[in-house]
């Protein structure tokens, strides 16, 4: 295979092979039925899988010549191993891309169609919100359509001048959280990382969003794409749901981090940001508290550091102070829906 690849679809996998399967046979076809084998490569990083996913990787591997599949020899975490593909991928762009996500067809010629009409540093691509009702991504339900809510696509040149242009979407900065949903540069990427561990710990689940963060900031021409090409698997139970610090470990300690770099170079999103995250850290304590666990002290902490943002800081320290009280009044707002 020639390197000239325009594009790099990269990847990452933790015993999932059913859904990666799914995933990345879809985009195998697409590949092929728009005839970008010399243009876009697969590259999967399967990350010491404990099921039999490696099977899978070794057979793609060798079916398809655009296709470079890599077993890890030891479990490279979920930073480490996106850090990994990004660095391995041959493309000049990369999307990464989560293994239980889905493209609809005709994403990635598409994809392809706005690189060469717009070279554009980076991509953001709208998503519809799915729950799969088996383990392979066969049968899914949509439970949330048109995230950025936008009907056109828009491009940004320079986003201090064009930011009016954004305020049309729907929280387009939090969609820089979606994994599948972001296109972007691989030497942008990788020149602003550095920049990024300033601000975010290298452990941090997120730190792949922070370059893209500073380098929206500093390079601009961000085009967003208004149709829902990713189809982003939102089962309540999946992702870092599973991490066994605890859904309000990873959006309490890590998300802080990327709230603090938001606030340096994009502040006119930071309360936006901080908002949303208090929302979804309230909701993983509720559940915490449900499961008979002691989370006073990062209620505490949550205050501590969302203190300007009302009125989760009212929550966090009502949850600090008497989290039993606390889930009584909640459990009786449920009742008055």
């Amino acid at each position: 295979m020639k390197e000239n690849i325009l594009l790099t679809i990269a990847v990452t996998t933790y015993n999932r092979r059913k859904f990666l399967e799914t995933t990345v046979d879809r985009s195998i076809k697409q590949i092929i039925d728009a005839g970008l084998e010399k243009e876009v490569e697969i590259l999967i990083s399967n990350d010491s899988s404990t099921d039999n996913t490696s099977e899978f990787v070794n057979k793609i591997n060798e079916k398809y010549t655009f296709v470079r599949g890599f077993n890890q020899n030891k479990n490279l975490g979920v930073t480490k191993n996106l850090e990994w593909v990004v660095n391995e991928s041959k493309g000049i762009y990369v999307q990464l891309h989560g293994d239980d996500d889905l493209m609809e067809e005709g994403a990635i010629a598409y994809f392809i169609k706005i690189i060469k009409e717009k070279a554009p540093n980076f991509i953001l691509i709208n998503t519809t919100n799915i729950h799969s009702l088996d383990d392979s991504n066969q049968k899914y339900k949509f439970v949330l359509e048109n995230r950025l809510k936008i009907n056109e696509n828009i491009f940004i040149d320079n986003i201090e001048t064009n930011y009016n242009k954004l305020k049309k979407t729907n929280n387009w900065l939090y969609l820089t959280n979606f994994i599948t949903a972001v296109i972007f540069k691989k030497d942008l990427w990788q020149r602003e990382m550095k920049n990024a561990l300033k601000y975010v710990r290298p452990e941090n689940v997120f730190l792949w969003q922070a370059p893209l963060i500073i380098g929206i900031k500093k390079y601009g021409r961000l085009h967003l794409i208004s149709q829902c090409f990713i189809l982003c698997r939102k089962n309540p139970t999946d992702n870092y749901a599973l991490d066994p610090r605890g859904l309000y470990y990873i959006n309490l300690y890590e998300s802080i981090e990327i709230s603090r770099l938001i606030k340096y170079y994009l502040p006119s999103e930071y309360k936006s940001h901080k908002r949303i995250y208090g929302a979804f850290i309230i909701n993983s304590f509720i559940k915490e508290i449900g499961r008979g666990r002691k989370i006073r002290k990062h209620a505490w902490n949550a205050f501590m550091r969302y203190y300007d943002i009302f009125p989760q800081n009212i929550k966090f320290i009502i949850i600090a102070i008497t989290p039993k009280l606390f889930m009584r009044f909640y459990n009786s707002l449920l009742k008055l829906k």
